[in-house]
């Protein structure tokens, strides 16, 4: 206790801007070196139950050999909120859907980095949340840490809530619709196309918005497969 008091005196609460906008349409390019994109409107979006998203975006990449994934970016000004319902394996489970949890996928960066995505597939069903099954990877970062397990996840925002610290963060999720079937072959293709994705996303982007959606830091691996 006396250690968390000496943490929050020298680390002041930050104030949290909920309403706070940074425009992710022209956050993140709309084109890449092999890409060409698509951005669905979604400035209507208003996160009414948890009001934990300031700002959504949604854009589909089309590569050269006609094949897509859809960029589905979030950013919260404060994460102490509830904010695990937008996670991809909570909010369709809250859906109906069926989850499967795959081993994570390793993105090696030219520059030596080395990014962990959390891997899921989603199983449509009939009259649910999505009805076609899809192959889903991403990972959240806040304040530049950037996480797939949620363990660590959830660490940090408790102690964010504990001590009042108020921390913004972006959640980078990466689907695949593709002529999705749940068979090797599928998800072998789906993992190499989201790699392949992500490296030429963070290609693109300046330092400071490296910093800010892949991260400075992440923490260390937490043994076995992380599966909620």
């Amino acid at each position: 206790m006396i250690g968390a008091a000496f943490f929050v005196y020298l680390n002041p609460p930050r104030k949290s801007a909920p309403g706070e906008k940074i425009h992710l349409n022209t956050f993140v390019p709309e084109k890449l070196w092999g890409w060409r994109s698509i951005t669905r409107d979604t400035s209507g979006f208003e996160d009414i139950r948890w009001q934990a998203i300031n700002e959504l975006m949604i854009r589909t990449f089309y590569k050269h050999d006609k094949s897509f994934v859809n960029l589905i970016l979030e950013y919260g000004s404060d994460l102490r909120k509830n904010f695990t319902f937008h996670f991809p394996e909570n909010c369709h489970r809250a859906g109906g859907n069926e989850i499967d949890f795959l081993e994570p996928i390793k993105v090696e960066l030219k520059d030596g980095r080395v990014i962990m995505m959390k891997y899921l597939f989603i199983k449509g069903l009939p009259d649910t949340t999505v009805e076609r099954d899809k192959f889903v990877a991403y990972w959240l970062t806040i304040d530049k840490k950037q996480y797939h397990e949620t363990f660590w996840i959830k660490l940090d925002q408790m102690l964010s809530g504990l001590l009042k610290q108020s921390k913004s963060g972006f959640l980078f999720r990466v689907d695949y619709v593709d002529r999705v079937k749940y068979d090797d072959e599928s998800e072998a293709r789906a993992r190499e196309l989201i790699i392949d994705f992500t490296r030429d996303m963070y290609d693109k982007l300046d330092e400071e918005k490296k910093a800010l959606i892949f991260g400075e830091t992440r923490p260390p691996v937490v043994a076995g497969r992380d599966t909620d």
